[in-house]
């Protein structure tokens, strides 16, 4: 079999391959995918704050009925005429009034404490949003500067696709499905010469059987790395 074409078709998928690279490697498109993941980041705690907010909200209005209703108590007791009531019934008043000042006093420790807290997660999703906003404007940028950049890359690479379609169509099928298949396994080159009996992807040494069959047909397959090694004496 004559390997010239799979070996000329190689040779330009060498071009498209750095273009890739160059693509896939490019620091713009990089920056824009991590900034992308911070304003996703960013988004969904903005989310969570604003649900701990909520439920701060609704404690704070719980806490503040309770304190309405022991205030409500208090001045009620205190509105009491004591001079008409027994000394029992006064110290029970006492004692009772102690209590709802002690309740009053551990309501308001709570509600300080919430509106601490409610201020702590203010603080956060506005520092989240300015984050989010940040990465928002910085992505854009990245963005719009990664394609500028590749709409200069993006003709070469139209073209040598074009190109190698066109060299496809005079290589044998089956070899150009197994190069295609390494091909989308990352492995590259492809396509390897023969090193004496070694292949000169992975540097195993072929056995005879394959040796014999390489000499017939001009290219293989190797056992060991499945690089197609062809026989630079054909």
């Amino acid at each position: 079999m004559k390997v010239e074409n799979i070996l000329e078709y190689q040779k330009l998928d060498v071009e498209l391959y750095k273009i890739e690279k160059q693509i896939n490697e490019n620091p713009n498109k990089k920056m824009a995918e991590q900034l992308h993941e911070n304003m996703r980041v960013a988004q969904a705690r903005s989310v969570k704050l604003e649900e701990k907010a909520k439920e701060l909200l609704n404690e704070i209005d719980k806490v503040k009925k309770q304190c309405k209703i022991q205030e409500d108590k208090l001045n009620e007791f205190l509105s009491m005429n004591v001079e008409k009531m027994s000394k029992t019934d006064v110290e029970k008043l006492s004692n009772l009034k102690d209590k709802l000042n002690q309740n009053l006093t551990i309501l308001e420790k709570n509600l300080t404490t919430l509106a601490e807290n409610m201020n702590a997660v203010l603080a956060d999703f506005n520092k989240t949003i300015k984050t989010f906003n940040n990465a928002r404007d910085e992505y854009a940028k990245r963005k719009n500067a990664y394609e500028t950049e590749i709409k200069k890359i993006e003709k070469d690479k139209l073209e040598i696709n074009k190109r190698l379609s066109q060299i496809a169509l005079s290589v044998d099928v089956e070899i150009m499905e197994a190069y295609r298949k390494k091909r989308s396994e990352k492995v590259f080159p492809v396509l390897v010469p023969l090193k004496g009996k070694f292949c000169g992807g992975c540097n195993t040494e072929l056995p005879l059987a394959i040796l014999t069959n390489l000499s017939k047909d001009g290219i293989t397959t190797c056992e060991h790395c499945r690089r197609l090694v062809y026989n630079t004496q054909q």
